[in-house]
């Protein structure tokens, strides 16, 4: 009889839950992808979204959860034998925004995130700019921002009850990241 893959629990609960926020209105589900790499032997499920009373889908900030599980964490599951540490797999957040002034905005971002989460996930930002070949532009007037909040820890079915809070943190965040690229001009 097959048995699922700790990541296969967590991943059907997780999206469960952002499926259920949809339903609810809070949010809108844009994307969503489960991954099979047979090059790595790696498993990747992401779900995108929104929030649903963005009322600008251009200007709407983005957020991403992603779960992920490797080899070894699914062969010692699966042979159950010791071959890593602690048998689970990693979850990541990532939030996909626009941002004008960027000291000020980032240092913004940083303090209101780790107010949302104490202090918990490792936030760091990538900030770029988007140069088209024939519309060159400098200084740019926007840049884009890629937010990742990485705890740098494996999480397992003992973790699964704390899965709604991460969703709800998550919702919280694009929140308050929407009211800020909201008052951009």
């Amino acid at each position: 009889m097959f048995h699922p893959l700790v990541f296969d629990n967590i991943r059907v609960v997780l999206e469960g839950g952002v499926y259920d926020r949809d339903f609810e209105g809070a949010i809108t589900i844009t994307d969503r992808s489960d991954v099979m790499d047979m090059a790595t032997f790696q498993r990747l499920f992401q779900i995108d979204f929104e929030l649903a009373a963005a009322t600008n889908r251009e200007r709407a900030v983005k957020a991403r959860m992603q779960l992920r599980t490797g080899l070894a964490d699914i062969a010692a599951e699966q042979l159950e034998q010791p071959l890593t540490d602690h048998i689970g797999c990693t979850i990541c957040i990532h939030f996909f925004t626009v941002i004008q002034e960027v000291t000020d905005e980032v240092q913004r971002i940083a303090v209101l995130l780790n107010d949302i989460w104490g202090q918990r996930p490792y936030i760091t930002q990538t900030v770029s700019v988007r140069l088209e070949e024939k519309r060159i532009e400098w200084p740019p007037q926007t840049y884009l921002n890629q937010i990742a909040l990485d705890f740098h820890r494996k999480i397992d079915e003992g973790n699964i009850d704390d899965l709604r809070d991460l969703i709800d943190h998550t919702v919280q965040s694009l929140v308050s990241l929407q009211a800020i690229r909201d008052l951009q001009k």
